[in-house]
């Protein structure tokens, strides 16, 4: 769901605007793009599932995100800052 600015998927040719809502199915792959006269995008993204970042040279999953790596970034995060890993908790 958009909630701020503009912004689309390099694969595609739509654009989102406040209040657009877009629904990925299971295996899309695309690349977001912020529109270049946006000064901020803000949107809520729902995942449920992995994240797979894909190489676009090769087509091979370089790297993945889900619940678990991103808890785990968050506690480094909050450590780094000065409000220690269990503020995540």
């Amino acid at each position: 769901m958009t909630l701020k600015g503009s912004w689309g998927y390099r694969e595609h040719g739509w654009h989102a605007k406040p209040g657009t809502y877009v629904f990925e199915p299971p295996g899309e792959t695309h690349t977001l793009l912020v529109d270049d006269d946006c000064d901020e995008m803000v949107a809520l993204f729902h995942v449920t599932g992995s994240l797979l970042y894909v190489s676009e040279e090769t087509g091979e999953v370089t790297g993945f995100d889900d619940v678990f790596s991103k808890l785990e970034k968050a506690r480094e995060w909050y450590e780094e800052c000065g409000l220690g890993r269990e503020y995540a908790d």
